[in-house]
């Protein structure tokens, strides 16, 4: 399961480890990415932040589907819920 950081981890002198960890798992950042990204308005940058999550929304959203063909539409927002989350403990 994917690990999840807070506002304290990322600004807390103990939150070091976890801001390396960060990077370790971002890897090596392409500078012409991020290029292309301070180029773009911030309108821009929130517009593809939103396709991405919807994007991931809606894989996650079928993959469920097609693995529990036979959950209830409210069992079923709560099985994606919990997985956009990270917290398989969130709701019933």
């Amino acid at each position: 399961m994917q690990k999840h950081f807070t506002e304290d981890e990322l600004t807390d002198p103990a939150g070091d480890d976890a801001i390396e960890a960060l990077r370790q798992r971002l890897g090596k950042l392409d500078q012409r990415q991020i290029a292309a990204w301070r180029e773009m308005s911030p309108a821009r940058r929130l517009e593809l932040a939103f396709q991405a999550y919807q994007f991931a929304l809606d894989a996650v959203r079928l993959t469920e589907q097609r693995n529990n063909p036979d959950l209830s539409p409210e069992e079923l927002a709560w099985r994606v819920t919990r997985r956009m989350q990270g917290n398989p403990r969130l709701g019933r």
